[in-house]
C-alpha cells in the first residue's frame, strides 16, 4: 500500500521530480566514468612501468638507491652473471636481464638535449621487457651490432631524424672521463612510456659496458616473475639470499605514480560528496515542498489512524524511489558514454608533450576500464544516500497536527 501511494505521490509534480533525479543520474555518471578513465591510467601506467622501465624486481648495489636519480655507474653489480644464471634456474622466474642505466647528452652537433642511455642485453631483455615490440620503425639489435641505438619516437621528431641517421652521445664514464659516441639510428620506440619516448637511448650491453668502462658490471639485474601476484614475497626470499644487494619491487620504483593513484581517490571522494550535496539539497527540496502542499491529506491519513512511523516511511520511500531512479539512469548513461572510451580511448597526445613529464606513463591514448564493483556501488550509493535525506523532511511531514492540518485549504 505505501509503495503504490509513495509510487504515485512522486510523479505528482512530475518536472520537480525529473529535475531532482537527472541531477543525481548526472552526479552519478560523471563518477563512474571519470573512476573508469583514471583507473584505465592507472592500469596502462602501471603495465609500461613492468614492461618497459623495471620488470616485476630490480636488484641493484646495497648504495645505488642513495643517488638513483643521478644514475651513478660506481655503484653497480661487479659480477651478475653468476646471480643471472641462478635466477634462470628458479622455477618462479619467467625471465631475467640486466641492463646499465646513465646519464646522456644527445647532439646532432646543432642542438643538445638531456636524456637517458640505457644499455640492454640483446639476448635476453626480451625474456622481460617489450621493447622490440615497440619498434614502429627499423629493427632490434642483432649479435654483432655495435655502432647503433634505438631512439624514442619523440626525441626523433625533435632532432628530426629517422632510421639510418646518426646522432652524438656525450656521456661520463664509471671513472669519470668524458665519452663522445658517433650512433646510427637502427629502429624508432613507440612504447608511449614518456620516459622511454621522450627521453631514452637505448644501446647494446656490450657497447655500453666497454664505452663506460664497466667491465662486465651493470647496474641493475632485472626480473619478470610467472605470478605477478607474488612480487612481494619473491623479493623478501630474495633478499635474504642476496646479501650486499638492494631488492626492490616495482611498486617500490614506482611511487610517483602509485601516488598519483591513491589522490585520485581522493577526488572520487569529492565526487562522492558532491552527489550526496546533490542528493541532500534536491530531495530535501522536493520532499519538503510535497509535504506543505499535502498538508491536508497528511491531516486526513494521519485522522484515519496512520501513525507517524507510516507516514515517515512513506516520505523515505518517495525519496528512495526518486534515488532508484536517477540510480538507474545515471548507470545506464555512464555506461553507453564509457563504451567508446573504453574501446577506442581518449588521445592525449596533443596535450601531454606540452604538459612534460608528469609521472603518468601515457602519451598518447588512453582507455578507460570496466569497474564493476564501482557501477554498482555507485548505485547502492545513490539509493542509499537518497533514502537517508529523506528522513528529516519526512519527520517534518509527520510532526504535523492532524487537526490543524485538515484546516489548511
Amino acid at each position: 500500500m505505501l509503495i503504490k501511494l509513495a509510487f504515485r505521490n512522486i510523479f505528482r509534480h512530475f518536472n520537480r521530480t525529473f529535475l531532482t533525479f537527472l541531477a543525481i543520474a548526472l552526479g552519478l555518471m560523471l563518477l563512474i566514468i571519470m573512476d573508469s578513465m583514471l583507473s584505465g591510467i592507472d592500469q596502462e601506467s602501471f603495465n609500461k612501468i613492468i614492461n618497459y622501465e623495471t620488470g616485476h624486481i630490480k636488484i641493484f648495489d646495497k648504495n645505488y638507491r642513495e643517488d638513483e636519480e643521478n644514475l651513478p655507474l660506481d655503484k653497480s653489480i661487479e659480477k651478475p652473471d653468476s646471480i643471472i644464471k641462478a635466477l634462470g634456474k628458479d622455477p618462479e622466474v619467467a625471465g631475467v636481464t640486466s641492463r646499465i642505466n646513465f646519464r646522456i647528452m644527445l647532439s646532432n652537433g646543432v642542438d643538445q638535449y638531456p636524456a637517458v642511455g640505457i644499455a640492454v642485453n640483446p639476448k635476453d631483455d626480451q625474456s622481460v621487457f617489450l621493447l622490440k615490440q615497440a619498434l614502429e620503425k627499423g629493427r632490434f639489435f642483432s649479435k654483432n651490432d655495435e655502432e647503433t641505438m634505438l631512439l624514442g619516437e619523440g626525441l626523433a621528431e625533435d632532432f628530426g631524424v629517422d632510421v639510418g641517421d646518426y646522432l652524438t652521445v656525450l656521456t661520463r664514464t664509471k671513472h669519470d672521463t668524458y665519452q663522445a659516441l658517433d650512433l646510427r639510428i637502427k629502429g624508432i620506440l613507440k612504447t608511449e612510456d614518456p620516459k622511454i619516448d621522450w627521453a631514452a637511448v637505448v644501446i647494446p650491453l656490450g657497447l655500453g659496458q666497454a664505452s663506460l668502462d664497466m667491465g662486465s658490471a651493470v647496474t641493475e639485474i632485472d626480473i619478470k616473475l610467472k605470478n605477478p601476484n607474488k612480487t612481494k614475497e619473491f623479493r623478501d626470499r630474495l633478499a635474504k639470499d642476496l646479501t650486499g644487494f638492494e631488492v626492490a619491487t616495482w611498486q617500490d620504483l614506482a611511487s610517483d605514480v602509485i601516488a598519483m593513484s591513491q589522490a585520485k581517490r581522493g577526488g572520487s571522494v569529492f565526487l562522492l560528496f558532491s552527489v550526496f550535496l546533490i542528493a541532500l539539497i534536491g530531495i530535501s527540496n522536493t520532499i519538503l515542498l510535497a509535504a506543505f502542499e499535502r498538508t491536508r491529506e497528511i491531516g486526513m491519513m494521519a485522522a484515519m489512524g496512520m501513525k507517524r512511523s507510516q507516514i515517515i516511511r512513506l516520505f523515505v520511500l518517495e525519496g528512495a524511489m526518486i534515488g532508484v531512479m536517477g540510480s538507474i539512469v545515471g548507470c545506464l548513461l555512464a555506461v553507453l558514454l564509457n563504451f567508446p572510451f573504453v574501446k577506442y580511448g581518449l588521445n592525449w597526445g596533443f596535450l601531454m608533450r606540452d604538459m612534460g613529464d608528469i609521472g603518468y606513463r601515457v602519451t598518447g591514448v588512453s582507455r578507460g576500464v570496466w569497474n564493476i564493483n564501482m557501477i554498482v556501488g555507485a548505485f547502492i550509493f545513490g539509493i542509499v544516500v537518497s533514502a537517508i535525506t529523506s528522513i528529516y523532511p519526512a519527520r517534518v511531514a509527520s510532526k504535523m497536527d492532524p487537526t490543524e492540518a485538515l484546516k489548511k485549504i
